[in-house]
């Protein structure tokens, strides 16, 4: 791979814009739907914001991997980008995203000419084994600050709501690496990144894969996102609303990708009908929609990785 930090940064950014640009993408906001305290314009400030904070751990990644990771900065680099969203943003657009971005593009920039994407998984793992205490400590500030919904009653030993869990982090000598392994259980993001990457390796990247060279980046767009919550129930809905819940919501839209096809007619009325039953529902596939960006991030640096585009 030969993208510099500044190259990874900008394919983040341009990920997730082209993710709440995905119109009709359903359940979510996007180029002519908000949410009443949401707005289209809130993400891509919120994607603005994000791309500093990528380029900084993807440079530090290139300094330090692999015997100073430590020194990276994730926890740092999530609070950074809830914060900094938080003085724009009247409400959480980016925890999630910043959640997955920042480890990735911190892989992404320790890369050098013979990596691939399937170095992809072990290293965002390494790189969360090798965080410290300040990390957890910054991450768990961060989901506090973010005001995450959905997770009442979702509690792991260092809840972020539990006034002792800095202390007990510091305590403890735990890691966001320790957080997010016992937080799994409950939360996708939270497995996702210390089991490999599965869903991201398996639905995501294959689906852009397969379709951006065919179709428009609005089609591939909405098709990853389909792909993904067609076999992995939300896991903000499976909050909100509980399992079976999240598990009809991923059968319908399997059912969408079963019955019509990519870039047509039926499709999109397919589509803008999920999207009108899921918001009377109030049921927001947030998780997915986060999947989403990053599978776009990561089908864009193994995109342009090959021919280095984007500086010539």
């Amino acid at each position: 791979m030969i993208l510099n930090y500044r190259d990874i940064a900008k394919l983040g950014e341009l990920a997730t814009l082209f993710e709440v640009s995905g119109t009709p993408k359903p359940g979510n906001v996007h180029r002519t739907k908000n949410f009443e305290n949401m707005l289209y314009e809130d993400f891509l400030i919120s994607s603005v914001i994000l791309r500093e904070n990528l380029e900084q751990v993807a440079y530090s990644s290139s300094r330090y991997f692999p015997n100073m990771l430590h020194k990276i900065g994730i926890g740092k680099a999530i609070y950074n980008t809830v914060r900094n969203t938080n003085n724009l943003v009247q409400t959480n657009t980016n925890l999630g995203i910043s959640m997955l971005f920042i480890p990735i593009a911190a892989a992404f920039g320790s890369f050098n000419e013979q990596s691939t994407i399937a170095n992809l998984p072990r290293t965002v793992k390494l790189i969360l084994k090798s965080t410290q205490t300040n990390d957890a400590i910054s991450l768990v500030n961060a989901i506090v600050l973010s005001k995450a919904g959905g997770m009442d009653n979702k509690t792991s030993k260092y809840d972020a709501k539990n006034d002792n869990t800095i202390n007990d982090i510091i305590q403890n000598n735990v890691n966001i690496y320790d957080l997010f392994r016992m937080s799994a259980m409950y939360d996708k993001i939270s497995y996702e990144l210390i089991n490999g990457l599965p869903v991201l390796s398996e639905y995501g990247y294959p689906a852009y894969a397969m379709h951006f060279r065919d179709y428009s980046q609005n089609d591939v767009t909405l098709q990853i996102f389909l792909t993904i919550l067609a076999n992995v129930p939300d896991t903000l809905i499976y909050r909100k609303y509980g399992k079976q819940v999240a598990v009809d919501v991923s059968k319908r839209a399997k059912e969408i990708l079963k019955t019509t096809e990519i870039a047509t007619y039926d499709r999109l009325k397919a589509l803008n009908s999920f999207d009108k039953y899921l918001r009377e529902k109030k049921y927001n596939p947030g998780t997915t929609a986060d999947f989403t960006a990053a599978s776009l991030f990561i089908g864009l640096v193994d995109r342009y990785s090959v021919t280095g585009l984007i500086n010539k």
